[in-house]
C-alpha cells in the first residue's frame, strides 16, 4: 500500500511506499526522510463520491425495493481502525498422537515454528453491533492519506478511538495457532511474537443517511468506498454535539533532509533500509524523534591478502545478554551451556570468562523460518570474531540494515525457544519463565562468500540460502 501526499519541496501529488524509509519525489527529484515511521501514525481513506451522489443512489435503490423515501439528514463519518503489520513468529510445543498397529495410540513430542507476514485491521471504536470488523484487502491495496481534517472535510464527523494502543497491542497477539486435529495434537506451550511490527490508526469513511417514509424514520450506513449498506448503529445527534477534533490523533508525517549529520553529503538512496551508512565519511545513522542519531558499528575483516570487495557483508546485532529466571541468572557461557547443553567437551574455565552473546540478523529477509535456524545455529555455537572499526567499510558491498535494535531484542527472546529441544520439558519451563537483560549491543557486519545457492560466513562456514534474504 502507498501513502498519497504532496511533495514538501515542489507540492506535486506523489506516493510514498508504506515500507519505505526514504522518499524521493519523481518530479523535483528531492530526497527526504520521513520521520516518525517507527511511531504510531494516523491516516485516512478518502471516500468515493459525495454524500449527495451516494444518497441519491441509495434513495433510488430503496424505492425499487421498499417504496419512496425522503432524505432527512446525511453525514460523512470517519471510523478509526487499528492496523498492524509485521512478521508473526509462533513456537508450538506439544504431543502428536498416532494409531498403532493393534488399535492403540502412541505419541511423540513435536516442536514447530510458524513465521508468516502479518497484516490485520480491527475497530478502534466501540463496535458492538458493527458489521465491518476488518478492512480486509483494501487496507493493503488502496492509497491512504496522512490524517488531515481539511482534506477529510470540515463538516465530517470523526468517531473517537476507544481502544488504546496498549490494548491494541494485546489484541494483535490474539492470533490462534493453525488448528490441527484436536484428537491428534495437544499443544502444551505456544509462544507468539510480532517482530518489526508497525501500528497505525486508519480512519475509514462511512456515509450515514437518515431517511423518512410515512413519518417513520430509518438510518442507513453506507461504506464510503464500496457504497454497500453495512450493519451498524451510529448516534448522529450525539456525534454532532461533540467538539470537532482538530489535532492529529498520533504522530504526523514530517520530513527532514536526507543528508549525513557529520559530513553533510547525501546519504545513499536505500528506501528499505532503517539504518543508513554514509559512503563519504563511513558513519551510520538512524532517524529518531525527527533527528539523525549515530549508530556505532564494527566490521569483521577477512584474513590478510583477501580483498574486502570480494565479500558480501551482512549486518547483525551482536547482543551481550543476561538470561534471568526467578531462581537464577545465566551470565557466562558456562551457565549458558548448563541450560542448553552441547554434546562436546569444553574448557569450563574459559567458558566462565566469556559472556553470552546472540547474533541477530538485521538484514531484510524473505524466509523467516530459515533465518531463525541460522541465528539459532550461531547462538548455540557462540562463535568469536575479530572486530574492528574501519572507514574502509564505506567502499564495499554491504547489505541494508532492516531490523532496529528493539525488534532485535524481541528476536533474541525467540531464540531461547528455538534452542529448546522438543523433548526437553525442564528447559522449556525454564525458558518460559526467562527474560533477557541487555548488557551491551553493537551493530556488526560479517563477511560472507557466495558458494552455489548459499552464502557462507567466512569464519564459521555456517550457510544460509541466498533466496532467504533480500539483497540489492
Amino acid at each position: 500500500m502507498d501513502i498519497a501526499l504532496k511533495c514538501p519541496q515542489c507540492g506535486a501529488e506523489v506516493s510514498l511506499e508504506e515500507d519505505a524509509s526514504v522518499f524521493r519525489c519523481e518530479f523535483c527529484e528531492s530526497t527526504l526522510m520521513p520521520t516518525g515511521r517507527n511511531e504510531v501514525q494516523s491516516f485516512f481513506f478518502p471516500p468515493k463520491g459525495t454524500k449527495e451522489q451516494v444518497g441519491k443512489a441509495l434513495l433510488k435503490a430503496l424505492e425499487k425495493k421498499m417504496g419512496r423515501f425522503e432524505m432527512k439528514k446525511a453525514s460523512l463519518v470517519y471510523a478509526p481502525y487499528w492496523r498492524v503489520k509485521g512478521l508473526l513468529f509462533q513456537h508450538a510445543f506439544g504431543r502428536k498422537y498416532e494409531n498403532t498397529l493393534y488399535g492403540g495410540t502412541a505419541y511423540d513430542f513435536f516442536k514447530e515454528i510458524r513465521a508468516v507476514a502479518y497484516n490485520r485491521t480491527f475497530p478502534a471504536f466501540a463496535s458492538d453491533g458493527w458489521g465491518v470488523f476488518s478492512l480486509g484487502l483494501r487496507a493493503e491495496a488502496m492509497k491512504m492519506w496522512p490524517y488531515n481534517k481539511e482534506k477529510m472535510g470540515k463538516e465530517s464527523l470523526v468517531l473517537k478511538e476507544d481502544v488504546a494502543l496498549e490494548e491494541a497491542v494485546k489484541m494483535a497477539l490474539q492470533t490462534p495457532y493453525p488448528s490441527g486435529s484436536a484428537d491428534r495434537e495437544k499443544i502444551e506451550l505456544l509462544k507468539t511474537q510480532l517482530i518489526g511490527e508497525r501500528y497505525s490508526l486508519v480512519y475509514f469513511p462511512f456515509y450515514c443517511f437518515s431517511v423518512v417514509q410515512d413519518e417513520s424514520e430509518r438510518v442507513f450506513i453506507v461504506d464510503g468506498l464500496s457504497h454497500k449498506v453495512v450493519k451498524g448503529k451510529l448516534a448522529l445527534d450525539e456525534l454532532e454535539k461533540e467538539p470537532r477534533r482538530e489535532t492529529v490523533p498520533y504522530q504526523p508525517l514530517q520530513f527532514i533532509p536526507f543528508k549525513c549529520a557529520n559530513c553533510g553529503w547525501d546519504l545513499p538512496y536505500r528506501p528499505k533500509a532503517r539504518i543508513h551508512l554514509c559512503r563519504t565519511c563511513g558513519r551510520a545513522w538512524q532517524e529518531k524523534a525527527g533527528h539523525f542519531q549515530e549508530v556505532p558499528y564494527r566490521v569483521c575483516l577477512p584474513d590478510e591478502g583477501k580483498r574486502m570487495g570480494s565479500f558480501t557483508y551482512l549486518p547483525f546485532w551482536r547482543l551481550t545478554v543476561t538470561i534471568r529466571t526467578p531462581g537464577r541468572e545465566y551470565r557466562n557461557l558456562k551457565d549458558f551451556y548448563n541450560l542448553f547443553p552441547l554434546p562436546r567437551v569444553m574448557d569450563q574455565q574459559a567458558l566462565e570468562k566469556r559472556r553470552i552473546r546472540f547474533l541477530i540478523p538485521a538484514f531484510r529477509i524473505r524466509n523467516a523460518a530459515a533465518v531463525d535456524r541460522f541465528a539459532t545455529q550461531m547462538a548455540r555455537n557462540q562463535p568469536e570474531f575479530t572486530e574492528v572499526e574501519t572507514e574502509e567499510f564505506r567502499e564495499i558491498r554491504a547489505a541494508d540494515v532492516w531490523l532496529p535494535l528493539g525488534e532485535a531484542m524481541e528476536m533474541a527472546g525467540l531464540l531461547l525457544y528455538s534452542m529448546v529441544p522438543k523433548r526437553a520439558r525442564k528447559i522449556r519451563e525454564t525458558v518460559k519463565a526467562a527474560s533477557l537483560q541487555l548488557d551491551e549491543k553493537i551493530l556488526l557486519w560479517l563477511p560472507f562468500l557466495g558458494k552455489g545457492i548459499f552464502l557462507r560466513e567466512v569464519n564459521t562456514d555456517f550457510a544460509i540460502q541466498k533466496n532467504c534474504l533480500e539483497l540489492d
